[in-house]
């Protein structure tokens, strides 16, 4: 049952309710804009009602698989892990899309909500006021959003002292960090 939902967590993770919108405008989100089939770029290229739907589905990609797996399912914590992995990383490389998807920030989000909603809002709304005083520096925004994750593992050390937490940070910030980096030396 475990693997089948880990299965199930890629599957949904790699929907895109943003690459849907897109097509029907017929927009293409690989040339236009940031180039990623994200909601930052469905909010710039399509519209920002658009945008902040598919940011949302996004988060509740996240957020959905690892909530069953938790809740309804009661899985061990090392499942929970590799669910929220799963989604992540079907939100990154969906097999959908020719392995072409987003940056995997808000689906990460959304995981990272299940396990300490409080943790990830706090860590949230530090990454968010980052972002504000970077707002103008467009280049930078994608990068600047990356820094969610170290304050995460760090706020989970430091303010409740779970490993869990501070493992689960690492594992998704590895995930994201790989596409990242991918990301960063496909396009020079």
């Amino acid at each position: 049952m475990e693997i089948l939902m880990v299965v199930f967590s890629y599957l949904f993770g790699a929907l895109s309710l943003g690459r849907v919108v897109a097509n029907r405008k017929n927009i293409k989100l690989n040339t236009v804009g940031t180039k990623n089939p994200g909601a930052y770029n469905v909010y710039t290229e399509v519209s920002h009602f658009w945008g902040m739907t598919s940011g949302a589905f996004d988060i509740f990609k996240g957020a959905l698989p690892v909530f069953i797996g938790k809740v309804f399912l009661n899985f061990d914590f090392t499942y929970l892990a590799l669910i929220s992995a799963a989604a992540v990383m079907g939100h990154i490389w969906p097999i959908y899309f020719k392995f072409q998807g987003g940056r995997g920030l808000a689906t990460s989000l959304g995981a990272l909500f299940v396990f300490d909603f409080y943790l990830a809002f706090f860590v949230l709304i530090i990454a968010g006021i980052i972002g504000f005083w970077f707002r103008f520096l467009s280049k930078l925004k994608p990068r600047i959003s990356l820094l969610m994750f170290p304050l995460y593992i760090l706020f989970a050390y430091h303010f409740r002292a779970n490993k869990n937490l501070m493992l689960i940070g690492i594992l998704i910030m590895a995930v994201v960090y790989i596409k990242a980096i991918y990301h960063r030396y496909r396009t020079v």
